[in-house]
């Protein structure tokens, strides 16, 4: 049985077979992974973002993302609620009952507004369900209400004056709406029943709000904000209910039972003013709910928190105004690593459509006793923007803002609530003046969506696993590397085969890029599960070129992994496409020149090669094998060691000298000069022994670092993997091509030291001399195949190509591994791929089997052919014009899918389009 790294599941991993000691224990079957963890590989392999339902809030969403990272979207107000254990959303329009009463479609505090009454009165409104619920009485008959969406209408509950209910998000708004003058005076003062079952009601002494707390367990669960009133005129700006007054409110209770009086009494001078236009509207309003936001004008006195708008910067002929939104803080969220913060709010209104600038700031916590004079702290600005809209030439829209900085300082500190401010740069300029939508609004309240690293699952992604399971098939065949690198790119190309053909189901815009083979269909119509696709791709390619190594348990294990969502048709579709995919490979393959023997016994003539000990020249056809991309193994061939083309001109020549002496001096066993740092770098890139992961095996686990370093999706490792594997295959055709099809079949710097007869007398010989490259049991050695070019670099500069490539630039820093048993547990780090790649080169030079120009050389042939590879195969896809991808919820993750299918070369461009930023954030991808 082949055992792979440690199986899909490394947290349940035990021990059960003796293995070689670099494969590690094998793994019991997966044990169940939690919701979270199999949401993470759903999406990765689906491609799509997975919402995690156990994690819903009334406030918050969580979701997984392809890439493995989170996303946790919070709105400052609730925007879904419980009901006979289904969630369900909030909808404040206003519906007619089979009873003639009147509620929302769906209100998370159980609204419930009067029908028809009778000369009695009654119910106005009640909130609030079981032990906490509050009523607003009506004293006298009701008419029928005209209900327009969130706003029911009593015309003429008294004369001259029509009572409004209008439903918020967790409460309501009570208006008396007074036609007329005449009508003023029976408006001015009047009085309410309130009922508070299981509440206590208090009144602040500071202003006319009152307070529902629970009388059980005296926790704040309500307001009534100080109630206010204004007329009907606009002001110089165009904008209604800017001419105001506050009203006042006192409350008594009612002698028995849990009532009270709630007695109201609008400003007389404001109703009498000649200047007050009627009609004139007098609000109470109630919320329920823990979320809360305000806002502050300076020189008002009044709690602003039932404003269903907030208020920044200075209204027309009025004072500056700030606002302040509170958002819950999930658990999720805390000592995250967090990577993007998007704040959306609904502008509904602006004094100007000229660009104002301002201000998002995190901010100490507000409360309802929030006023100019006692804002909590302004910490740090989050963000700046100019964003303007919401008057009438540049009508309401949703406005998105970045505030990462401040969301990642969030992360680090363990609190309930999180209080941004918003305020304009310049509080002197009227035109800044500006207006959100509240979280008490029936719509379109604040919310931010917060994308998170989480800790590495132990649930691999299926691509990875199964390069686990070939990194160790490379230990346990060994061998010469150009076969690996073979078997590498026969598993990794038909991999990718199956994971486009999965993805290509679900629609042409999904392909993950042009086939390498094949687009492979199911017969069962079924969509293709991309695990399985990847899966039996891999099995029945490994099966096949490694006959004697079962797989059995390989597989098994990884399809214990795949979600229990995916459904039999679903897997059995994926399973067959992942079969046609290994098929096509396996037919492509045939007669390729692998197994072709070509004798090959090296010369006695100085210069050439010829053996170093008792073992015969490895693979020395392997340079006419048909390459994975390339025309021919000649194709990246360079002209030779400095140029030359004889073997004559070599030898003679200052530059062989310089290079036989180089080696013979810093490639020595014993060198004195070569430093320890180069002594455990030779080593660290040797892993020329059976038993390691081979050259293309480390490179393929240093692909696997940078794959969990930069977070690839199961599709973009699909793509990458293949890539690196058809480059580093074209590499070891195309460095054999150099070492045993040209005129100079180079000989290792072993045999050039220690034999007497280059011709140049810049050389002496030196029978004694070993190089550093050692076996297990300590015998010096040198690699049985000639010496120009070095496989290694051309690996090694193949491999730097595509990373370059792939990720749009050579810096980026990592750290390798190694399994050479001289340099276990050593790990390099790098801050490139370029570095690495010339590191690999020289490497070879101070392990004392290669020449400086053999890695010069190998490097430039493997980037060669790495171009090659990149403009032929697995190109992204393309249209002559924008293609629709995908609806999304608003711009941030809307930018973010378009930056992922760019990077991972599924396309080459992506624009991001509004669907209605007058309705919704929601956003339109297009590709191209």
């Amino acid at each position: 049985m082949l055992l792979a790294e440690a199986s899909l599941i490394a947290a349940v991993a035990a021990p059960v077979a003796a293995v070689p000691a670099a494969a590690g224990p094998a793994a019991t079957p997966a044990a169940p992974i939690g919701e979270e963890a199999a949401a993470r590989l759903t999406a990765g392999a689906q491609d799509r973002r997975v919402e995690v339902v156990g994690a819903r809030t009334e406030n918050t969403t969580l979701w997984a993302n392809p890439d493995g990272t989170m996303s946790l979207e919070t709105h400052a107000g609730p925007v879904r609620f419980r009901k006979g254990g289904d969630w369900v959303p909030v909808d404040t329009t206003l519906v007619r009952g089979a009873d003639g009463s009147v509620g929302p479609k769906g209100h998370p505090r159980g609204l419930r507004l009067a029908g028809r009454t009778g000369a009695g009165g009654g119910d106005l409104v009640t909130l609030g369900t079981g032990d906490r619920e509050v009523g607003l009485g009506w004293r006298g008959a009701l008419p029928q209400p005209v209900l327009d969406g969130n706003k029911a209408t009593y015309v003429d509950a008294l004369p001259g004056t029509d009572l409004v209910v209008e439903a918020t998000r967790t409460g309501f708004e009570q208006f008396l709406v007074v036609k007329d003058r005449a009508a003023a005076a029976r408006a001015a003062g009047f009085s309410l029943p309130l009922r508070a079952k299981g509440l206590k009601v208090t009144k602040s002494a500071a202003d006319t709000s009152l307070t529902f707390t629970d009388a059980a367990t005296d926790k704040t669960v309500g307001k009534l904000p100080t109630p206010v009133m204004w007329d009907a005129s606009r002001d110089e700006r165009g904008r209604a209910a800017t001419n105001r007054a506050t009203v006042g409110l006192d409350i008594a209770p009612d002698a028995e039972g849990d009532g009270y009086t709630l007695a109201v009494s609008a400003d007389r001078g404001f109703l009498a003013d000649k200047d007050t236009r009627y009609p004139v509207t007098i609000d109470p309003a109630i919320y329920f709910g823990t979320n809360f936001d305000t806002t502050v004008v300076n020189g008002e006195t009044a709690d602003l928190s039932a404003d269903v708008g907030l208020r920044v910067g200075r209204e027309w002929q009025k004072d500056e105004a700030r606002s302040f939104i509170s958002f819950p803080r999930d658990a999720a969220v805390t000592g995250q690593d967090v990577l993007n913060a998007e704040l959306n709010l609904y502008a509904v209104w602006s004094d100007s459509c000229e660009a104002r600038s301002w201000e998002v700031w995190d901010t100490g916590t507000a409360s309802s006793s929030t006023r100019w004079s006692s804002q909590p702290v302004w910490r740090t600005k989050a963000a700046s923007s100019t964003a303007t809209h919401g008057h009438t030439d540049c009508g309401p829209r949703w406005i998105s803002e970045d505030i990462t900085s401040v969301v990642k300082q969030w992360s680090g500190v363990d609190r309930t609530v999180d209080t941004l401010g918003l305020r304009a740069t310049d509080e002197a300029d009227y035109k800044s003046f500006k207006i959100f939508a509240s979280s008490d609004a029936p719509a379109n309240a604040p919310s931010i969506l917060v994308t998170y690293e989480t800790p590495a699952d132990p649930v691999k992604d299926h691509v990875v696993y199964w390069n686990d399971v070939l990194q160790q098939t490379f230990r346990e065949a060994g061998g010469a590397p150009g076969p690996l690198a073979r078997a590498g790119a026969m598993m990794h190309g038909a991999v990718y085969d199956a994971a486009n053909s999965a993805k290509c189901a679900e629609g042409a815009t999904r392909c993950l890029g042009a086939p390498y083979l094949t687009k492979a269909t199911a017969s069962n119509g079924a969509l293709p599960d991309i695990n399985s696709a990847v899966d039996h791709a891999a099995f029945d390619v490994l099966r096949a070129v490694f006959p004697g190594v079962d797989f059995d348990d390989e597989l098994s294990r990884a399809r214990s992994t795949i979600p229990a969502a995916v459904t039999a048709e679903q897997r059995a579709a994926g399973t067959s496409v992942g079969q046609q995919a290994a098929a096509a490979m396996l037919g492509a393959r045939q007669g390729d020149g692998a197994a072709t023997t070509v004798a090959y016994t090296g010369s006695e003539t100085p210069g050439y090669w010829r053996p170093t000990d008792s073992d015969p020249a490895t693979t020395p056809g392997w340079g006419l094998v048909k390459p994975f991309a390339l025309t021919s193994g000649s194709q990246a061939r360079p002209a030779g060691p400095g140029g030359h083309t004889t073997m004559d001109g070599l030898l003679a020549g200052s530059a062989y000298a310089a290079q036989v002496n180089e080696v013979k001096d810093v490639g020595r066993a014993e060198s004195t000069s070569r430093t320890a740092d180069q002594t455990q770098a030779a080593l660290f890139w040797a892993n020329d022994l059976d038993g390691t992961y081979k050259p293309p095996g480390q490179l393929f686990e240093f692909a696997q670092i940078l794959s969990r370093q930069q977070r690839l999706s199961v599709a973009a490792n699909a793509k990458l993997f293949a890539l690196v594997a058809f480059a580093m295959a074209d590499a070891g055709i195309a460095a054999w091509d150099s070492k045993y099809l040209t005129d100079i079949d180079l000989w290792r710097p072993e045999s050039a030291i220690r034999l007497d007869g280059d011709g140049n007398t810049a050389t002496t010989a030196d029978p004694n001399w070993q190089p550093l490259s050692h076996d297990r049991d300590g015998r010096h050695f040198s690699p049985a195949f000639p010496a120009f070019v070095s496989g290694h670099a051309t690996f090694g500069g193949a491999w730097a190509k595509v990373m370059q490539q792939w990720f749009g630039t050579d810096s980026m820093t990592f750290t390798g591994t190694t399994e050479d048993p001289h340099a276990l547990g050593v790990t390099r780090t790098f801050a490139s791929f370029s570095s690495a790649a010339e590191e690999n080169s020289v490497g070879r030079v101070w392990l004392g089997v290669h020449y400086r120009w053999d890695g010069t050389d190998g490097v430039a042939s493997g980037v060669k052919v790495a171009e090659r590879v990149a403009t032929t195969k697995l190109t992204p896809n393309s249209a002559a014009d924008w293609v629709e991808y995908e609806d999304l919820h608003n711009l941030g993750g809307c930018d973010a899918l378009g930056k992922r299918l760019v990077a991972e070369h599924r396309w080459s461009g992506y624009q991001c389009v509004a669907v209605s930023p007058t309705d919704s954030p929601d956003h339109v991808l297009y590709v191209k």
